[in-house]
């Protein structure tokens, strides 16, 4: 799977989540918030970022209705396959499996907000050595682009059952970014990205406990 401008190799045998558009339409009476067309959907989102920081993206999209823009599974099946994958992994497997849990979007205005996880392979050490990452505390890495409208973070999380090895050579990646969307508050997404990392650590769970902040850094 991809992020546009980006592209990720897949596992050799994996388990795959497709993300599919779907042709939902909402009514703009409502301040944007019918959160009726795609239930699953809207339920997997709040719970990955809590329906607060949902809210506060809402708010910072503008007119219009945010809406579902893919089918997903709920967060028990999505974090049942997450982790399925980690205790697949077999040290020098070629490792980097991306899957799209959260896609949201303004019909016929462009403005989007994705977000990927993956397990990436040596990703902890890619940071160390290539330029943009900044350390976020203990644990968890970050790198900003597009003036902190892309954000991608990398933390060690262990999962229960697999080799040993895969905390440190395939840790957990997020990704999150908006498009289309001028003027978004970059403090928002530094936020709701946080919190997503802590509600993933929980809900897999990573049974190394990794330390994350209440906001992420971001450099314009």
């Amino acid at each position: 799977m991809s992020f546009p401008g980006r592209t990720f190799p897949a596992l050799a045998t994996v388990i795959a989540v497709v993300a599919l558009l779907s042709a939902c339409s909402g009514s703009g009476g409502d301040g944007g918030r019918d959160r009726s067309d795609a239930p699953i959907g809207w339920k997997t989102c709040n719970a990955l970022f809590g329906a607060d920081s949902i809210d506060a993206l809402q708010d910072q999209m503008g007119e219009g209705t945010l809406e579902v823009l893919n089918y997903t599974q709920s967060l028990d099946e999505l974090t049942s396959g997450w982790a399925d994958l980690a205790r697949s992994w077999e040290p020098g497997k070629n490792a980097h499996f991306a899957t799209l849990p959260c896609d949201l979007g303004i019909d016929g205005t462009g403005k989007r907000f994705g977000l990927y996880v993956s397990w990436s392979l040596f990703s902890l050490q890619y940071t160390e050595s290539k330029d943009g990452w900044k350390s976020a505390g203990k644990d968890l890495y970050v790198r900003t682009e597009e003036n902190g409208l892309h954000l991608t973070a990398v933390f060690p999380c262990k999962i229960k059952g697999s080799r040993d090895e895969q905390e440190a050579e395939l840790p957990l990646e997020i990704e999150t970014r908006v498009r289309n969307v001028p003027g978004f508050d970059t403090e928002v997404l530094s936020e709701m990205t946080a919190q997503l990392a802590r509600n993933l650590a929980d809900e897999l769970p990573c049974a190394n406990d990794p330390v994350i902040p209440n906001q992420l850094p971001i450099s314009e």
